[in-house]
C-alpha cells in the first residue's frame, strides 16, 4: 500500500486541490508530512538503540530545515529533507522521507546512503558533514551545500555535491577554497542553481551556483563550467540590529543573521538589459536574471543582476566592488527566512511574525500594499524555513513549505513528545492564486 506521503504527492500531481478557504486569499496549504521529532531509518534496531544510548542520536536536537521534491522518475515521487548539525546528536543530515512509520511520524532514510554522512566527527571529508538546504535543478540533479561544520566547529571545508537523481550517484564535487571563507566564522546555508544551458538542447554544464554566507555576510558564486568560485560582499547582505529580535506565537529570541534568503527571477529579455558593455565578454544577455535576496535580521528586500555576479575578474580584485549594483527594492511587514519565485515572476516568502506565506508580483513595486497573504495559520505556519517552487510531471508549478517552530528551539521550549513541531505542506500554485497567473492584489 502506498504511503500517505506518496498519496499526497500523487494528489498534487494529478488533481486540483479543493481545500478549506484560507484566512485571507486563495486556499490553505495541504499537509504532506508532520513530525513531533525527526526519526531515522537505522540498519538494525540494535544500531538505533546504540545511537540513542551513546548520544549519536538525540531526537530533541534534530531540526528539519528544508526540503525538495524529485518528480524525475515517472514511477515514483520522492521527498527529501535536510537536518543541519547545529549541535551533536544528529545521525544523518540529508534524508529521503521513507514509507516506514515511527512513533513521531514518517522515518527519514539517509540519502544517498548512511555511510557517507555517518560519524562526521572522524574528519571524513569525503563524506557529508552538515546540510542546511538542497536544490534539485531542471537537469534532474540535486545540489547539496555542505557547510563542513558541526555547530561552530569546522570539520572540513564547505563543499558542493551534485547527485544524479536517476542513479543517486555523486557526479560532481567542488570544495570552496579556504581563501574565500572568513576564518571559522563563515557558514554557507543556502544556494541557488542557475542552469544556463538546460537539457534537452543544452549540456547542463554552463551552471552558476550562488551560495549565501549567513554569519560572515557575503555570497560565493561557483561557475561549474570553469570549476572556479569567487566571493562577493555588500552592505545589503548584513543584518539590521533593529530586526534582530524575532517573535513567533508570543515567543521571542534574538538572532543577528545576515543574507539567507535568495530567489531568481525569470530570464530578462535582452532588450531590457543595460549592462552589456560594462561587465565583460562572458556575459550573455539571454542568460541574465535578477537575484533577489535579504538578510534574516532585516525587513528589506534587495536585488542584483546575475550578470554583475558573473564577472569574476571584478570580484577577485575587490570583494566589495560595485556597491550600488545591489539595490534595496522595498520593505515587507516582518522578517522572512525563505523565498522562491515561480516562472511568472511571483515571489513567495514567509512572514515570521504573521505565521503566513505571502506573495508579491515582481512587476509591481515591492511594498506591503502589493503583497497578498496566500496562506496563514497560527499553528501550522510557525517559522517557514524552507520554501520551494517545484514543477510536477504535468508541468504545473507547486509551492512547498517546511515549517520548524524554530522559536521553540531557540527558547528551549521544544516538546518532541506530545506536540507536532515540523510540517511539510504544499499546494499547486494556480490553486493558491485562484487560477490567476499573478498574485497582484
Amino acid at each position: 500500500m502506498a504511503s500517505r506521503t506518496q498519496f499526497v504527492l500523487q494528489a498534487l500531481l494529478i488533481l486540483p486541490l479543493h481545500l478549506a478557504s484560507g484566512q485571507y486569499y486563495g486556499q490553505q496549504l495541504k499537509s504532506v508530512i508532520e513530525w513531533k521529532a525527526a526519526d531515522f531509518v537505522f540498519p538494525t534496531p540494535q544500531e538505533r538503540a546504540e545511537a540513542l544510548a551513546t548520544g549519536r542520536y538525540k531526537p530533541e536536537n534534530c531540526i528539519p530545515l528544508d526540503m525538495d521534491v524529485d518528480y524525475s522518475n515517472p514511477a515514483r515521487s520522492r521527498l527529501f529533507v535536510t537536518i543541519p548539525r547545529f549541535v551533536d546528536g544528529i545521525p544523518y543530515t540529508l534524508g529521503k522521507v521513507s514509507r516506514n512509520q515511527g512513533p513521531s511520524g514518517s522515518l527519514i532514510e539517509p540519502f544517498p546512503n548512511a555511510a557517507i554522512q555517518a560519524r562526521p566527527e572522524n574528519n571524513n571529508c569525503q563524506g557529508i558533514v552538515s546540510v542546511f538546504r538542497v536544490k534539485i535543478d531542471e537537469c534532474n540533479r540535486m545540489w547539496v551545500l555542505d557547510t563542513g561544520k558541526i555547530g561552530e566547529k569546522r570539520i572540513c571545508l564547505p563543499q558542493l555535491l551534485v547527485i544524479d537523481m536517476k542513479t543517486d550517484a555523486i557526479i560532481h564535487r567542488y570544495r570552496i577554497p579556504e581563501s574565500q571563507l572568513v576564518c571559522e566564522v563563515s557558514l554557507l546555508v543556502n544556494l541557488l542553481v542557475d542552469v544556463q544551458d538546460p537539457a534537452p538542447l543544452g549540456s547542463c554544464q554552463n551552471t552558476k551556483v550562488y551560495m549565501a554566507d549567513v554569519t560572515a555576510p557575503g555570497m560565493i558564486v561557483y561557475d561549474m563550467s570553469r570549476g572556479k568560485s569567487w566571493r562577493i560582499t555588500n552592505k545589503q547582505m548584513h543584518p539590521n540590529p533593529d530586526y534582530g529580535t524575532f517573535t513567533v506565537s508570543n515567543e521571542s529570541f534574538d538572532l543577528m543573521d545576515g543574507i539567507v534568503a535568495m530567489a531568481l527571477s525569470p530570464r530578462i529579455p535582452s532588450d531590457n538589459v543595460i549592462f552589456s558593455s560594462n561587465y565583460g565578454t562572458n556575459w550573455r544577455p539571454s542568460s541574465d536574471r535578477l537575484l533577489y535576496f535579504h538578510a534574516l535580521a532585516s525587513v528589506t528586500e534587495n536585488s542584483v543582476k546575475t550578470s554583475v555576479l558573473h564577472n569574476d575578474t571584478v570580484w577577485e580584485q575587490d570583494v566589495e566592488a560595485l556597491p550600488r549594483a545591489f539595490r534595496p527594492i522595498g520593505k515587507r511587514p516582518s522578517q522572512s527566512v525563505a523565498e522562491a519565485m515561480d516562472s511568472n515572476g511571483n515571489l513567495f516568502f514567509g512572514l515570521v511574525e504573521q505565521n503566513a506565506i505571502a506573495c508579491w508580483d515582481s512587476t509591481t513595486p515591492y511594498h506591503p500594499a502589493n503583497m497578498r497573504i496566500v496562506s496563514q495559520n497560527s499553528e501550522t505556519l510557525q517559522f517557514p524555513s524552507g520554501i520551494k517552487v517545484v514543477r510536477n510531471r504535468k508541468g504545473v508549478e507547486e509551492l512547498w513549505v517546511l515549517t520548524c517552530r524554530f522559536q521553540k528551539v531557540m527558547t528551549g521550549s521544544l516538546n518532541t513528545t506530545s506536540e507536532t513541531n515540523f510540517r511539510i505542506q504544499a499546494i499547486q500554485i494556480p490553486t493558491a492564486l485562484g487560477y490567476k497567473s499573478s498574485c497582484r492584489v
